[in-house]
């Protein structure tokens, strides 16, 4: 592995990091806590420290100066967690009832005022348990990684490039598997094991089909038919980065109605595109896709409850620049990864998608998944 894609040096400078944030802003120790539910829109931020995927709640000690510590649930979870957590040496698995004692006992032996990330994905009585054995409630780090992750490093970035390739082939299996009478959550399946034959660890995928879809939805017991639209959301993951890849898919050839109305989801794509320049504010390119749409007569589609947004970050690793919206106030930076999306309700054709994962720079995106930007479809 070339020295820009040392993995060990990688998250080594990742801490370096955010022990320099901790100690510019008087923390002494910080505890990352994870829960143990991934979410595609939210950081792992345990995982960003230490390029571990936990199974169950797990937390992260980490002093100003010197090594951490990471305290992992359930205790079987501890070989994995020696096999995958990098540059961690101190490592203890504890039962659940013992958790919040653990926590408390490492990070009351560190120095200065203790901080946490994390409190969001604690369950009440938890935080109740961890307040009292660290003798009161610590300040709120929650921002401090989130902010420093925003732009994708080296190794991050290869990682977004290659789940962008598992998805474009996961929307090529779907549309050599795609034929009337299947049931849709085969569909999904067979794109869920081509994905995962390349190396998917996890999957946000959504796939809806219908001759007029209202919105995007997860697969159901519904079987194809001749002439639906088949709408696809795949996110795959790889090593703990996403990416996404939005299309349309037709079983029959689709209509000069359905190709024009598509033709403008490119268009108004081309229009996002081209507002995704580093140094800009990730609300301009919900502004520029938008103004294509409403031009051709959807103003009133550009809302909710009809659209949310027209882009987001990707987890597990980072998820500025977050919704893109109008409303929107991030500033894109060079190497922020991100799902730039004008999926759009058509009243005369129903739900259509159009989504590409780009990585940001100073002259514009770069497209990362590299199936193209058309209407798909084969003879049913």
């Amino acid at each position: 592995m070339s020295p820009a894609l040392n993995v060990e040096a990688d998250i080594a400078e990742r801490r370096a990091r955010a022990q320099a944030a901790m100690r510019g802003k008087g923390v002494g120790t910080l505890v990352v806590y994870f829960g143990g539910q991934h979410y595609m829109l939210r950081m792992n931020q345990l995982m960003w420290l230490t390029d571990f995927k936990a199974l169950g709640p797990a937390a992260l000690v980490l002093p100003a100066e010197g090594a951490p510590t990471l305290i992992v649930t359930p205790r079987w979870d501890l070989p994995r967690a020696k096999e995958q957590a990098v540059g961690v040496a101190d490592m203890v698995a504890v039962a659940p009832s013992a958790f919040a004692a653990a926590i408390a006992s490492r990070a009351k032996a560190g120095s200065g005022p203790l901080a946490l990330i994390g409190r969001e994905d604690m369950t009440v009585v938890f935080a109740r348990a961890l307040f009292d054995a660290l003798g009161g409630e610590p300040l709120d780090a929650e921002t401090l990684a989130t902010s420093l992750a925003a732009s994708r490093t080296p190794v991050e970035l290869a990682r977004v490039e290659h789940a962008a390739a598992i998805a474009d082939a996961g929307f090529a299996a779907l549309c050599e598997k795609a034929a009337v009478g299947m049931w849709e959550y085969e569909l999904a399946a067979e794109v869920e094991a081509a994905m995962q034959s390349l190396g998917s660890d996890d999957n946000y995928g959504l796939i809806g089909a219908g001759p007029h879809n209202r919105a995007i939805r997860a697969p159901t017991n519904r079987r194809l038919e001749r002439g639906d639209l088949i709408v696809g959301e795949i996110t795959p993951c790889y090593r703990g980065y996403f990416a996404q890849l939005c299309r349309t898919f037709i079983l029959g050839e689709p209509s000069d109605l359905q190709r024009a109305k598509y033709d403008m989801l490119i268009a108004a794509q081309d229009a996002g595109f081209a507002a995704a320049r580093a140094g800009q504010p990730s609300s301009g390119i919900a502004k520029a896709v938008n103004e294509v749409i409403s031009a051709q007569g959807y103003g009133e589609y550009c809302r909710q409850p009809y659209m949310r947004t027209r882009g987001h970050g990707l987890g597990f690793g980072g998820v500025v620049p977050y919704d893109v919206t109008e409303s929107a106030s991030p500033t894109l930076a060079a190497d922020m990864t991100m799902i730039i999306h004008p999926n759009q309700y058509i009243p005369e054709t129903g739900y259509m998608m159009l989504g590409d994962t780009v990585a940001i720079a100073a002259a514009g995106p770069r497209v990362l998944t590299k199936t193209p930007r058309r209407l798909f479809w084969k003879a049913a």
